[in-house]
Parts: structure tokens; C-alpha cells; sequence
């Protein structure tokens, strides 16, 4: 007996020693940010000029600080064969005045520091498809981004199909949004979900194909479909469907990059137009004169030309079925300082997620005085296309913007960033008169630790 046990001892050893280990390649990196600003006139415009952030007899400012913190896990086997993501967000938790919703929401940083926000940005599996097939499978929750933002830049839930057929790059996904309406099973917070409402799913398809230096085209399709669970939500169904072009290059060297989008979708959930079909045109070229770069810049969008209820001719945004936007659109090429800068790390909370109904034309200057040190100063004009909606409340005039922004790289991944700028409307505002309005402003300082 005592021999046979041995055997099976020694049989035990070789079999483990035979059999390969697997070893695991463990990463580990985060994106941290503390910020303080102080602002005067930033909101969503509304429909009367009387109650805009443009008037004086508005009340909108916010005095604050806030802080974020992005820890990312990634774990692989040794071959890069699956790969394991998970990350985490602690953020917008806000200090100071906050009698003005802070972008993002707001919690957390008083006396106690309760109710500090916690979620999920990223949690699913990558891995490679067996016998060759050049192309990796994504599941679980995972970000989603298609050019500039212009139609989708965000979390959600889905599948991704994705690889490289040299010279073509592809990737196809499909994202469950969940519709946060009234028809869930489960209170989460202040939010209704549950099966009833994961019925909003988006398709996607994006091919690359790059030909040469100065020509990467590529081009997109969105499908979007939704089916209500209520009466309440005005609606059967809600589809939409959306085609993007462009291209990146550079001709020596002068840079540029353009994009083409059409689309069209309705009717929503939670509002009332029953179609949204429009267009957006956004370019721009950059070129370095010494220690500096020249930029210029221009955008163009639809907007709605009367104020029927049920059809606008307003470029369509990508929306839940809730009805907020999933873009981060920055009106051109995430230069200007005003608009919906989510992701930059640097200012939140601008006019718009959406380019719809908004045209704008300027350029910057970029400068480094020392390999450290970069300033930037900004100059655009802003306008709206059709009078109805537009966000200076029904007026189709023009309006300035002025920033500067100048980044300090203080050690390796760590650098300070400080910001000014001004928007300024266009004289006294919309079609009611003697309304005055005010120069909107942003001062903000940034130190944003990335390793």
C-alpha cells in the first residue's frame, strides 16, 4: 500500500510539473484630479431669456473645488490571450458652493465626507478568438466612443467584435442603455430600473482604412432601437439610425481632420418631437510656425427651422431613453472652453452635449515658451443656424469667446492646469426686450495625476 501511495505521490508530481503554469501579468494605473473653480453664467439654456444663464437677473454661479479618482485593474494571462478590466470612479465630490448642481452631480466632501460617489466605469472580459481569427471578443460594461464624440462617448453594457485585417481596422458593437423610466421593477436611488427598462440597444459598425500619411478615411453606421413598456412614454417604439465619414492626415506639415454626420431618430421617450433629422460638418488644420502651432476651426449643425412640435430639423444626438445625450461633443475639436467638455479633466459643464442647431468659426494659437510649459489662447465666433431654440433664446446672432489656458507638465504624469475664459453674448438678449445679458466666465485650476 505504502508503495502504491508513492507511486501515485511521484505520478502526481510529474503530471504538475508536466502541465504548464499560467502566469498573470497584473497592471495597475489611475487618473486623479483635484480641481477648484469659480464660475458665472455656465448652465442649460432654456427656452426664455428672462430665466437664461446670459441674464443679469439670473443667479448662476458656483464657487467650488471638486475631486476624482479613476483606479484601473488590468489582469492577462501571459500570452494576452484574456485580459480582465475593472475601473472604478470616485468622483465629483465636491466641496464649497454648490447651490448650482455641480457637473456630473454632487456629493460627498463636507463634514464627515458621507455620500461620496462610487461606480463602476469599466468592468469586462477581452479576449482573442481561437484558430487565428484576427479579432478580439469585449463583453461586460465597457466605454463606447465614436469621433469627437459626436455621437457617442460613454459607458454602457454590451458585446464588441473587434480586430485588424491589414490595412483595415474594424470594429462592430452592440450596447444595451437602460431606459430609466417609470416602468422598472427596482428603485436604485432616485432612478426606477429594472428588466422592464433594459430595452433601448444601439448597433454599430466602424471601418478603418488607412491609405497613407495624408489619408485615413474611415466611416460608421448607428442603429438605434427602442420599445416602450408604458403608455406614459408617448410611444411603441423609437428607432433612429445615423452615417458618419472622415478622415485624419497630414500634407507635410499641415494636420487636418474632418467629419460628416447625417442622421435622424424619433420619436423619443420623454419628449415630444416625434423626428429629429439633421446634419453636422466639423473640420479643422493645424501647423507648427516655430515654437508654436496656428490652428483654425470650424463647425456647422443643423437647427430647427420653425417650432413644431413634432419634427426638428435639429442635428439628432445619440440619446437613452431617458432623453440624455451619450456624446461629449466639444464644439471644434474639443478647443473651445464652453461647451460640454466631459472627459477632458479640465472644465465640465458648458452650453451643450450636442452640436444641433449651432455653427462656429475661429482658431487658436498654441505656444511653448519652454518644453514644460504650454500656453494656448482661443478665439471664436458662435452662432445659431435657425432662430427657433437656439441657445441664445430667439435671437440667430453671434457670440465671442475668449480662453487661455495655460499646462505645466510638474513632474512625469503630473501637471497643473490653469484656465480663463469669457463668452460673450450678443447684446441684450432674445425677443424680449430690455433684457440685459451678461458676459458668462470660467477661472479654473487643475492638477491632474496620471500614472
Amino acid at each position: 500500500m505504502r508503495k502504491f501511495l508513492w507511486m501515485v505521490a511521484v505520478g502526481a508530481l510529474v503530471l504538475a510539473m508536466a502541465a504548464p503554469a499560467m502566469a498573470l501579468d497584473f497592471k495597475f494605473s489611475s487618473a486623479n484630479r483635484f480641481r477648484i473653480m469659480s464660475v458665472d453664467g455656465i448652465g442649460a439654456e432654456t427656452t426664455t431669456v428672462t430665466t437664461s444663464p446670459f441674464a443679469k437677473s439670473t443667479t448662476n454661479q458656483r464657487n467650488q473645488g471638486d475631486a476624482r479618482f479613476r483606479p484601473y485593474f488590468i489582469v492577462s494571462d501571459d500570452n494576452n490571450n484574456v485580459q480582465s478590466h475593472l475601473r472604478l470612479e470616485i468622483g465629483d465630490v465636491v466641496f464649497g458652493d454648490t447651490s448650482v448642481a455641480s457637473p456630473g452631480g454632487s456629493s460627498g466632501g463636507k463634514v464627515g465626507a458621507d455620500g461620496v460617489n462610487v461606480e463602476t466605469k469599466s468592468a469586462f472580459i477581452d479576449i482573442a478568438l481561437p484558430f487565428g481569427i484576427p479579432a478580439r471578443l469585449r463583453g461586460g460594461i465597457q466605454p463606447y466612443f465614436l469621433p469627437k464624440g459626436l455621437l457617442v462617448d460613454d459607458d454602457g453594457s454590451g458585446i464588441r467584435l473587434y480586430g485588424e485585417v491589414k490595412p483595415f481596422k474594424y470594429d462592430f458593437w452592440w450596447l444595451a442603455a437602460n431606459e430609466r423610466q417609470n416602468a422598472g421593477t427596482q428603485t436604485v436611488g432616485s432612478l426606477t430600473v429594472g428588466p422592464a427598462n433594459d430595452d433601448i440597444d444601439f448597433y454599430a459598425a466602424r471601418i478603418d482604412m488607412p491609405v497613407a500619411p495624408a489619408l485615413n478615411p474611415y466611416v460608421y453606421g448607428v442603429f438605434r432601437h427602442g420599445t416602450s413598456v408604458t403608455t406614459n412614454q408617448g410611444s411603441d417604439s423609437s428607432e433612429g439610425g445615423w452615417f458618419g465619414a472622415g478622415s485624419v492626415g497630414a500634407f507635410g506639415i499641415v494636420k487636418y481632420d474632418v467629419d460628416f454626420v447625417i442622421g435622424s431618430d424619433g420619436p423619443y421617450f420623454a419628449d415630444a418631437v416625434d423626428e429629429r433629422r439633421g446634419w453636422v460638418l466639423d473640420g479643422g488644420v493645424e501647423a507648427p510656425v516655430g515654437p508654436a502651432a496656428l490652428g483654425l476651426r470650424a463647425m456647422y449643425a443643423t437647427g430647427d427651422k420653425d417650432t413644431t412640435v413634432t419634427k426638428s430639423e435639429d442635428f439628432p444626438a445619440l440619446r437613452r431613453g431617458d432623453g440624455s445625450t451619450m456624446s461629449s461633443y466639444t464644439v471644434s475639436g474639443n478647443s473651445q472652453l464652453f461647451w460640454d467638455s466631459a472627459g477632458s479633466g479640465l472644465f465640465q459643464g458648458g452650453y451643450t452635449g450636442t452640436p444641433a442647431n449651432t455653427w462656429t468659426l475661429g482658431g487658436y494659437v498654441s505656444y511653448n515658451p519652454v518644453k514644460a510649459l504650454n500656453l494656448k489662447l482661443d478665439y471664436f465666433y458662435i452662432g445659431a443656424p435657425k432662430k427657433a431654440t437656439n441657445f441664445f433664446t430667439g435671437k440667430s446672432r453671434i457670440a465671442q469667446e475668449i480662453a487661455l489656458v495655460a499646462t505645466y507638465q510638474l513632474w512625469t504624469g503630473t501637471k497643473a492646469v490653469a484656465i480663463a475664459g469669457w463668452l460673450i453674448p450678443p447684446g441684450t438678449g432674445g425677443d424680449t426686450a430690455g433684457t440685459e445679458l451678461k458676459t458668462a466666465q470660467a477661472f479654473s485650476f487643475v492638477v491632474q495625476h496620471d500614472f
